[in-house]
């Protein structure tokens, strides 16, 4: 059966992840160390407990607010043990929204609005389902020019599961009539195979790196540079 719908990721897959999230989340460590009055020549260990630069295995690029609030805090609490300043998953999701200004959005390809345009008139729905808060998703799909062509944006808004719960998966199939078979997972990290699999529908990996290729290989249907060569393998899945 040929495929109906397809559900993107955000980060790493429709936009670079580096460059929009590492100043992102470096300003934002510095904006929590500041509130919690530990100095800001911590945020290097931050980021490096939020697994910044452990590309698609690192909590920041995988995880959630929450898990990059917990590593945040455990930076913390060797800095200033005993410290209680305040709700560190609350500081950490507002300082991410503040910071959102130092990020770079640039598109994965260059011309990612003709690969929605194409899909769209293929009759294909689109969805994108990421651990990402509203607002700033929604500032990155305006800035890339593609928010038009999504029929359902599913972001962590707190009241359903988040990847790789297949929460969304469901939901989508629910609100838009699709079966499994027809839905297919595009993302960059083994959080978003895991959740199509979990989901019981078929996923392509996005990765350029031979190394980040064997990790997404091993649960996705096939591996693709970047989403411009999408397309290309709709009718092999």
């Amino acid at each position: 059966m040929r495929i109906k719908g397809i559900i993107f990721d955000k980060d790493g897959t429709l936009l670079k992840f580096k460059e929009f999230w590492i100043p992102v989340a470096r300003a934002a460590a510095e904006s929590v160390l500041q509130e919690t009055g530990c100095p800001k020549d911590a945020a290097d260990e931050m980021l490096r407990a939020a697994g910044a630069y452990d590309g698609i295995n690192g909590k920041l690029c995988s995880g959630t607010y929450a898990d990059i609030a917990d590593a945040f805090e455990e930076t913390i609490k060797k800095r200033r043990p005993g410290c209680t300043a305040g709700n560190i998953y609350d500081l950490t999701r507002s300082a991410f929204e503040e910071c959102v200004k130092y990020g770079e959005i640039i598109p994965v390809c260059k011309n990612i609005k003709n690969v929605m345009e194409n899909l769209k008139c293929r009759g294909i729905s689109l969805f994108l389902v990421t651990t990402d808060e509203y607002e700033i998703t929604k500032k990155c799909l305006d800035e890339l020019g593609i928010t038009e062509y999504f029929d359902g944006i599913y972001t962590d808004d707190g009241e359903g599961k988040t990847k790789p719960d297949p929460y969304f998966i469901y939901r989508i199939e629910e609100e838009s009539g699709l079966a499994p078979e027809e839905l297919l997972m595009v993302g960059d990290t083994l959080t978003d195979i895991e959740f199509a699999n979990n989901g019981g529908i078929a996923a392509v990996g996005v990765a350029y790196a031979g190394e980040d290729k064997k990790i997404l290989g091993k649960g996705a249907a096939a591996i693709i540079d970047d989403i411009s060569q999408l397309e290309e393998i709709l009718n092999e899945i």
